[in-house]
């Protein structure tokens, strides 16, 4: 590796290869990402998991349908476990290799060498930060055992997994290190920003329930806008451009995947996904999965004239000229949650709308609820909530039914909690918002059929997906299995 890191392209490129695992692709295990957007991928497995998504499919064992019902086995539900240990499980690799990368590029005499170990800081607490969400905590090496198996490749041990507290601290050391050293922007768009790094500590902060130190890194986000003083980030103005076709690089993207429409390596597939067989298309080539769907019971906490329901189809007129309605085939068991608009040049199901990760609009409503955590109702805090609701063309969140939301704390709690729903459903934070306020196993059952409510665990200790059983046998008991598969 001495030989390698020589100057500073040699340091871009080496991080440059930590950024696999936060792919888009669904293929096979040496290209799929996190961010996949069919029914195998981290937003939709633990979405479909909350009140938000379901499908349509009629295969019982899909990944979407056994999610609805928490009632996964760790061996028999195939279509869903078989995913999580072979494709996001192994990723727990990139936490030591990114560490590696630190030490190493720090041990160099390059110039700017502390931005690159910064953004590979970042990347663990991006890779740590999904896989916590998915898992709970899961073992990491120290620096003095990295650098012993850097000299000695041959050896190694198995590491007993760490309490919640102790790997969330880790990632948060992680980038508070980082976060100094960061640009506010980078050249390459979908790499690692000040504004990124600090987007991941949000929600760190907020597993943490640290709401002091969240609204600190709110804070600081916030004021890198328009809407807080600053210049980087501004709220767009119409909420369905966010995920347009030409979304790449817009004033409300904190981060984003970066799709170029191809299969192996980063499509955006959640529109097609979304899509039923019989709905028109602009592109000929374009082909609807039937999977992702908004469950009716979320639709109908819109209000009335909610411009983001622009993003969501409740009926439509089919490729025959039929009107599909509400209840009718392909419209079952939800709206169509589409969020992205369509892309001309669509070959299958590969489109090329940038994915979404962290927006501004998520900065500005963690801001509100770490203040109404720390200080109670304040003008301030109902204010960043209105700012997402007027972009939407609706009231004052205290002009609604006599100022019922924010009569109290817990009241604004609630409020907010739907505010986020409604304004960040399809990208990945209602699983862990609905663990953070102890609403997963109440909010999970709302709307879904008869059958997945038949079959609704209501273990609350199944907010985290199992590991792979071969694990704990081959580690002889080492790293222990997730409480409830015990």
């Amino acid at each position: 590796m001495e030989d390698f890191l020589k100057n500073e392209d040699d340091l871009r490129l080496y991080v440059y290869s930590l950024y696999k695992p936060f792919g888009s692709s669904q293929g096979d295990v040496s290209v799929a990402g996190f961010y996949a957007t069919l029914d195998g991928g981290y937003f939709a497995l633990t979405e479909n998991t909350t009140d938000i998504l379901t499908s349509e499919k009629t295969n019982v064992t899909a990944p979407s349908i056994v999610c609805n019902t928490h009632d996964w086995d760790l061996v028999a539900s195939a279509n869903l476990v078989t995913p999580l240990y072979q494709k996001f499980l192994p990723r727990l690799t990139y936490i030591s290799k990114a560490r590696m990368a630190a030490l190493r590029i720090m041990q160099t005499t390059v110039n700017n060498k502390e931005k690159y170990a910064a953004e590979a800081k970042a990347i663990i607490g991006w890779a740590g930060m999904i896989l916590y969400d998915m898992f709970g905590p899961l073992p990491y090496p120290s620096d003095e055992q990295l650098l012993y198996w850097d000299e000695h490749p041959l050896e190694g041990e198995w590491i007993a997994r760490p309490s919640s507290e102790d790997f969330l601290a880790y990632l948060e050391e992680n980038l508070t290190e980082a976060i100094p050293f960061l640009p506010e922007t980078q050249d390459t768009w979908g790499r690692l920003t000040k504004g990124a790094a600090s987007m991941i500590l949000l929600r760190v902060h907020l597993m943490q329930k640290d709401f002091v130190k969240a609204k600190v890194v709110a804070k600081s986000v916030y004021e890198m806008g328009k809407e807080g003083g600053g210049s980087t980030y501004e709220l767009m103005k119409d909420y369905s451009k966010i995920f347009s076709i030409d979304n790449q690089r817009n004033s409300e993207l904190i981060l984003a995947i970066p799709c170029d429409g191809t299969k192996d390596y980063s499509p955006n597939q959640w529109y097609c996904a979304a899509m039923p067989g019989d709905y028109p298309h602009i592109s000929t080539a374009a082909k609807g999965s039937n999977s992702h769907r908004m469950r009716w019971a979320f639709y109908d906490t819109y209000e009335k004239g909610d411009k983001r329901l622009n993003t969501i189809v409740a009926e439509y007129v089919n490729n025959k000229g039929k009107k599909v309605k509400r209840g009718d085939k392909n419209l079952e068991n939800g709206a169509l949650p589409f969020k992205y608009d369509q892309d001309p040049t669509t070959q299958g199901n590969f489109a090329k709308n940038d994915i979404p990760i962290f927006r501004y609009a998520e900065a500005i409503l963690g801001y509100a609820e770490a203040i109404n955590e720390t200080e109670g109702v304040t003008d301030l805090a109902i204010h960043l909530v209105n700012l997402i609701r007027s972009r939407a063309g609706l009231s004052n969140i205290e002009e609604i039914n006599g100022g019922e939301k924010v009569a109290s704390p817990e009241a604004f709690r609630e409020a907010i909690l739907e505010e986020r729903g409604h304004e960040l459903y399809g990208e990945g934070v209602r699983h862990m918002d609905l663990v953070r306020m102890g609403k997963f196993v109440e909010y999970g059952k709302r709307g879904l059929s008869a059958y997945s409510l038949s079959k609704y665990n209501e273990d609350p200790r199944r907010a985290v997906f199992p590991i792979d059983p071969q694990m704990v046998i081959d580690s002889k008991g080492v790293i222990e299995q997730n409480e409830a598969y015990k």
